[in-house]
Parts: structure tokens; sequence; C-alpha cells
């Protein structure tokens, strides 16, 4: 499944702007997720983020925004697999 989701926010400034669409297929067991990718989730008390995966530990992952500011695994730890949506394929031109 590929889907566009809208950047809202600064969290990803200047990698990612705020209202730039970035098209992402949705994450099966059989597609990656690596250090550097673009990835949407979503913790039980936020609403869906999209954020950069930075450390990948024993199949979970820490993902950070690019400004001190942001909400991120800093917040609430690492994520499992499961938790991560979609990944970034492309930003939209």
């Amino acid at each position: 499944m590929i889907r566009f989701f809208e950047i809202s926010g600064d969290s990803l400034y200047p990698l990612r702007k705020d209202g730039e669409k970035i098209l992402c297929i949705k994450v099966f067991n059989f597609i990656p997720v690596r250090i550097g990718d673009i990835v949407v989730f979503q913790k039980e008390e936020y609403p869906k983020m999209i954020k950069r995966v930075r450390h990948i530990d024993n199949n979970r992952y820490f993902v950070q925004g690019t400004i001190p500011q942001s909400i991120d695994s800093r917040n609430f730890g690492y994520l499992k697999k499961e938790e991560i949506l979609y990944k970034q394929l492309f930003k939209r031109a």
C-alpha cells in the first residue's frame, strides 16, 4: 500500500519542510527499515509522527527529529517494528 503524507511542523527541518508531501510504502515484515529512513508511526499518547531512524538495536528503532525540540525517541524510547506504519519512498517535487 502506497500513500502520501504531508509534513506538519519543523521537527525534520531542513531535511523535510512544513507542507512538503512524501510518498510512503506500508511497512511489512519483508520491507527493511534502515538507519536514515524516514518513517511514519504512532505512539499511544501522540498523533501520527514522521521522524528519521537514527539507531537500530535488536529490532528496536530509535527515531529522532533534526531539531532539539522534536518529540521523538528521546521522549518515548525505542519503537518496535510493528509500530512503524510506513516508510518514505521519496518526496514529492
